[in-house]
């Protein structure tokens, strides 16, 4: 599904030797999950881009997903590629210097509230972020890479937004992806501990 624009956003980031990475304010499993899981693989996948995710609005209770990247001067922005995932609108993406980036795309499951950025790869049927963030490297497995970190983040947030599979947004396409999660490597029980028991 959408393989065209898929292409169009891989084509995209290699394009780029830097990316920022963006999501919404008051943030959730979803967009921190989705914002560091990517992060994650493309840093794996391409060792020699910058690739920075700065956000001073953070969400105590996923603190165990790790810290942010530190702020960088305004102009770092200017000659880059900024991704911006689970963000209907513009007016909720967090950190604000993304309208300094060359380029912008949006990778989102909301509905549409608008239109913003020069490339947008929108499902809406998807359960998360993080499930298109996973169906992005299943598509292009031959020539990205994941570890047990990327897939913990993206797992992260196919949990909690999809209610730990309950929510109807749930169907087989979601627990597919979720499976090749799994079988790259994720520590349910030690997650599960920190998301829900603390």
């Amino acid at each position: 599904m959408n393989k065209a624009v898929k292409q169009q956003i891989l084509n995209k980031i290699k394009e780029y030797d830097k990316i920022f990475l963006f999501r919404h304010i008051r943030n959730d499993g979803d967009c921190v999950g989705a914002s560091k899981g990517l992060k994650a693989i493309l840093k794996l996948t391409y060792p020699e881009k910058e690739i920075y995710l700065i956000d001073s609005d953070t969400a105590e209770d996923l603190a165990f997903l790790g810290p942010e990247d530190a702020a960088v001067p305004e102009e770092m922005y200017k000659d880059a590629l900024g991704i911006v995932v689970d963000t209907a609108s513009e007016a909720r993406i967090s950190n604000k210097n993304y309208k300094l980036c060359k380029e912008l795309i949006k990778i989102d499951h909301h509905i549409p509230l608008e239109q913003y950025g020069n490339l947008q790869w929108v499902e809406e049927e998807r359960s998360s972020c993080c499930e298109m963030i996973s169906v992005f490297y299943e598509t292009f497995r031959d020539e990205l890479k994941i570890d047990s970190e990327a897939a913990t983040y993206l797992y992260t947030g196919m949990v909690t937004d999809s209610g730990r599979f309950k929510y109807s947004g749930t169907n087989g396409d979601t627990l597919r992806a979720a499976a090749t999660l799994l079988d790259v490597g994720v520590d349910t029980d030690t997650l599960f501990a920190r998301l829900y028991l603390e």
